[in-house]
C-alpha cells in the first residue's frame, strides 16, 4: 500500500503532544517494510526523523505559506498514485482523491473558547468540523474524545476507532537507575517535591495546583512545588499568580525539559499532578506511572480513563480537594506506585502504531 502522511508536526525541534505523537508512530511505521510511505513537509527533514529510504520518501512541498489549504491538495490532486492520505492531527486538506484517516486528540477548544486564540479557535473549529466529515476514518487517542466527537460534531460512532497513546518505556521505567545528582540544577531533594509537567497555559489549571500547594505548606509541607514545561499562551495569570504566591521561593519553574531531565524529575518525585481542566489522553500520567511516580489527576475528560485505579482523582475546580489527593496519596505510595507499574502495561506507542496503520490498511472493513 502507498501512504502518504503529513509528518510536519514531528519536524519541530521540541516536540511535546501532537508532536511527540506523530514522532513516536513514524518512528515505528518506519521499521515496517510492508508499504511505500511518502512523508509531506514544508521544510526539509531533521535530522531526529527517520531516514529515508526506499520506501520511505521525504517530499517538501512548495510554498510553506497556505501549505495545508494550497500546497499540500496540489500535490495530492495532481499524484494520483497514493492509496490512503494519513493525517495525525486534527486537519486535512480540502483535496486528498484518495481515501484519508485523521486523528483527532481532543476538543478542549469547544469546552474552553476563552482559553484559544480567536485565529487559533477558528482554525480548530472549522478545520477540524469538515476533517472529520470528510475523513473516511477517524481515530480518537481515547473513549472521551470519541465521544465528544460524537456529541458534537456528530461524527458516526462507526467512522471512529479509539487508539490510546502509549509512551517511551525504554526512557521512562523503573530499571533505570537516575541519579540525584540530575536534580541538583534546581536544588532539589529526591522525594521531597510535587511534580507538574506540561505546558503551562490556562487549560492546564495550575492556578489552582499553586493555591492547593499553599493549603499544603499551610499545613506543614517541607517539599517543593516543580512547574516542569515551557510557557504557553494566554499564560499571563498563571505567571503572576506564582509570582504572587507566598510560596513563590519554593516553586520552581524549570521551562522545556529535555527527556533525560524529565526521566530525572518522574523518578524523584513525591507525587506526579495533572490538574488539567481537560486533556484529550495525558501522556505524562503514563510516564510518571512507569517512573514509578504516583499519580493524582482531574476527575473529567480522558483522566478517569488513562489513571484508571492506579492513581487518585479530584475535582480540579478545588484547591483543598486537590491537596487531599495528594495527601491521600502520598500516605499509601508503595501501594500506588505498584498499581501504576502494573497499570502501563496495557499502553505502548508499538501498540499504538500497530493499531493505527491497521486502521490506515483496512479502510474497507
Amino acid at each position: 500500500m502507498r501512504i502518504a502522511i503529513d509528518a510536519n508536526e514531528a519536524n519541530v525541534e521540541s516536540r511535546v503532544g501532537t508532536g511527540q505523537y506523530t514522532s513516536e508512530i513514524l518512528t515505528r511505521l518506519h521499521a515496517s517494510s510492508r508499504h511505500s510511505y511518502s512523508l509531506l513537509l514544508k521544510s526539509p527533514p531533521l535530522p531526529h526523523l527517520p531516514d529515508q529510504k526506499k520506501n520511505w520518501q521525504y517530499k517538501i512541498l512548495k510554498p510553506s505559506r497556505a501549505w495545508t489549504r494550497f500546497s499540500l491538495p496540489a500535490h495530492l490532486f495532481t499524484h494520483t498514485n497514493y492509496d490512503v492520505f494519513f493525517s495525525p492531527a486534527h486537519y486535512l486538506p480540502p483535496i486528498t482523491r484518495s481515501p484519508s484517516v485523521v486523528t483527532v486528540h481532543d476538543l478542549a477548544y469547544e469546552y474552553f473558547p476563552s482559553l484559544f486564540f480567536k485565529s487559533d479557535l477558528y482554525k480548530l473549529r472549522a478545520w477540524t468540523r469538515r476533517a472529520v466529515k470528510k475523513a473516511t476514518r477517524v481515530i480518537a487517542v481515547s473513549e472521551a474524545t470519541k465521544d465528544d466527537l460524537i456529541k458534537i460534531y456528530e461524527v458516526p460512532e462507526s467512522k471512529i476507532t479509539v487508539v490510546h497513546n502509549g509512551y517511551n518505556s525504554e526512557l521512562f521505567n523503573v530499571k533505570n537507575k537516575i541519579p540525584k545528582q540530575s536534580l541538583s540544577s534546581y536544588q532539589l531533594r529526591t522525594k521531597n517535591y510535587i511534580l507538574f509537567l506540561g505546558t503551562l497555559q490556562p487549560r492546564k489549571n495550575v492556578i489552582k495546583l499553586v493555591q492547593a500547594f499553599r493549603l499544603l505548606k499551610e499545613g506543614g509541607y517541607k517539599g517543593k512545588l516543580v512547574l516542569a514545561g515551557k510557557v504557553g499562551w494566554l499564560a499571563e495569570d498563571t505567571l503572576d499568580v506564582i509570582k504572587n504566591s507566598p510560596d513563590h521561593k519554593d516553586i520552581v519553574m524549570t521551562g522545556y525539559v529535555s527527556e533525560s531531565t524529565r526521566q530525572a524529575l518522574y523518578a524523584h518525585a513525591d507525587v506526579y499532578v495533572l490538574p488539567s481542566l481537560y486533556e484529550g489522553f495525558g501522556v505524562p500520567v503514563l510516564e510518571a506511572m512507569a517512573s514509578g511516580c504516583p499519580v493524582v489527576a482531574s476527575n473529567n475528560s480522558s483522566l478517569p480513563e488513562v489513571v484508571g485505579k492506579a492513581g487518585l482523582l479530584f475535582n480540579p475546580s478545588d484547591p483543598a480537594d486537590i491537596m487531599r489527593a495528594i495527601l491521600e496519596i502520598k500516605q499509601d505510595r508503595e501501594k500506588y506506585i505498584k498499581k501504576g507499574l502494573k497499570h502501563v502495561k496495557n499502553f505502548s506507542w508499538d501498540k499504538c502504531a500497530s493499531e493505527t496503520l491497521k486502521v490506515i490498511t483496512n479502510l474497507s472493513s
